[in-house]
């Protein structure tokens, strides 16, 4: 059964989260963003459905572990939880993940990504997942670079707080 993110009166806002570091930094700048907004914020980890065709010579150990994944999401979850009490978790799946990112984000104020930037020379600025969010998503998208450092948890001189800014965002909606 797919879990159903409410839509109604209550706003919130979307982050995708795959355990990965720009995951981790992009969760950490929704959640002061949620606290702006006064919204609620929802981590949501897409898992491959096993719809997708994988190489028969692959088998069947080259599906991807939920476990872990699960385990990681809530766990990341709780601890934002901690600096912002209303943000929930879901796991969604489906054998894209922006497109399961999408579905999740029906009703958003804003779905927001971590960027892991060109993996070299010549190398696109963004991966397939950011790309096809940007293109299909049904709000805005925020996406927070890897150079950004989250902040320290219990550091609030200005001076030295480095606050992650968003790196690129696009207007949302199909066109």
């Amino acid at each position: 059964m797919e879990p159903r993110i409410p839509a109604g009166p209550t706003p919130h806002m979307v982050v995708g989260f795959d355990g990965s570091p720009p995951a981790a930094f992009a969760l950490e700048w929704a959640v002061r963003e949620a606290r702006l907004r006064d919204c609620d914020l929802w981590a949501v980890l897409v898992l491959d459905d096993g719809n997708a065709p994988h190489a028969p010579y692959a088998g069947a150990h080259a599906l991807p572990r939920t476990g872990p994944a699960a385990r990681d999401l809530r766990s990341a979850a709780e601890r934002a939880g901690r600096s912002w009490p209303r943000v929930h978790h879901a796991v969604f799946r489906d054998d894209l993940a922006a497109r399961g990112l999408a579905r999740a984000a029906e009703g958003a104020q804003l779905l927001v990504l971590g960027a892991r930037g060109p993996s070299g020379p010549g190398a696109p600025a963004l991966g397939p997942t950011a790309s096809a969010c940007l293109r299909v998503a049904p709000c805005p998208v925020v996406l927070v670079g890897p150079e950004q450092a989250p902040c320290a948890p219990h550091d609030d001189a200005p001076a030295r707080r480095r606050t992650p800014e968003p790196v690129g965002s696009a207007g949302g909606g199909r066109s």
